[in-house]
């Protein structure tokens, strides 16, 4: 059984929640992303990480689970190991801790070794494959899948596919300087920030929110478990266009889907299946949705759409 490597310490910061007053989803990327990147130093990749490298990792796909609300102020430390690796590629495990242990998060993700400059794959040196057995892991139980099938692969819908299943578009905008990652392409974190910027316009999936004296009441709604993937580089000043909606839902439960395309040629960059919940903001915790409240939703259900 390999090691865990310590890889970041840090904080919650009030900064970073948002108005269910706790971290918001893009920011447990934004740990992770330096987790995956003092991982990558230590198995001796030290160059991939700065400006002109000759070569970087990319993130291709990710699965998070969120396990324990990390509030504003609240200590964070994330240990790392791999899943497994190939020539070109590996599969990291984040686990995501409060300071007394009680997990926050899992995030498993594949990365690759890529050219800067055309992302085609590359090798890994020979120094840093020699290294990898030591941190080789068995999935650890609490990151294991729970809400999709984990062999599900992206379809990548185009915007004209979409259009034709009749989904609802749900946000747009361009994309800045201040996103990009280490090698000039928009990160993981930077996908989540846009889609969580916009998720208040996304009344299909919870028409519960439509009803005032619920909200005043402290009913929301919350992200469980996320299946991403990133099918298509876009950069600094590329715009996008977001579409959304419901596919499937129980009394626990709802599935939804968020597909980003690139807003001139239509092409799927980014893919989201987000397993999300009625959330109590006075008991911190999950709500049961009421057989009228899964009527409703099931009336916005999209058989068509899919990750």
């Amino acid at each position: 059984m390999g090691k865990f490597l310590k890889s970041w310490v840090g904080e919650c910061s009030a900064w970073e929640c948002d108005d269910l007053g706790h971290l918001n989803m893009r920011h447990y990327m934004t740990k992770a992303y330096q987790a995956r990147q003092m991982m990558i130093l230590n198995l001796g990749l030290e160059h991939a990480f700065k400006i002109g490298a000759s070569t970087t990792v990319r993130l291709r796909d990710f699965h998070i689970k969120y396990l324990g609300e990390a509030r504003p102020g609240d200590p964070l430390f994330i240990e790392t190991a791999l899943l497994d690796y190939s020539d070109t590629s590996m599969r990291l495990c984040h686990m995501m801790y409060h300071a007394n242990r009680r997990l926050a998060a899992t995030i498993c993700e594949t990365v690759e070794h890529v050219s800067p400059e055309t992302l085609n794959p590359l090798p890994w040196p020979a120094t840093m494959m020699a290294n990898m057995p030591d941190h080789i892991i068995e999935a650890p139980a609490p990151s294991l899948p729970r809400g999709f099938d984990p062999t599900l692969a992206p379809r990548r819908p185009s915007e004209d596919t979409l259009i034709g299943w009749n989904v609802q578009q749900l946000g747009a905008g361009v994309f800045g300087p201040s996103e990009t990652g280490h090698h000039g392409y928009i990160s993981g974190q930077s996908f989540l920030g846009r889609i969580t910027e916009t998720v208040g316009h996304f009344t299909q999936a919870y028409p519960e929110l439509l009803e005032t004296e619920l909200r005043r009441n402290g009913l929301s709604g919350a992200l469980l478990e996320a299946r991403i993937f990133i099918n298509a580089p876009i950069t600094s000043g590329e715009g996008y266009k977001i579409y959304s909606g419901v596919n499937d839902c129980n009394s626990h439960t709802r599935n939804l889907i968020h597909q980003m395309v690139n807003a001139v040629t239509g092409e799927s960059v980014f893919s989201m299946l987000g397993i999300g919940c009625l959330f109590d903001l006075n008991s911190r915790k999950l709500v049961k949705a009421t057989t009228s409240q899964i009527a409703a939703l099931k009336a916005n259900c999209n058989s068509k759409l899919s990750l």
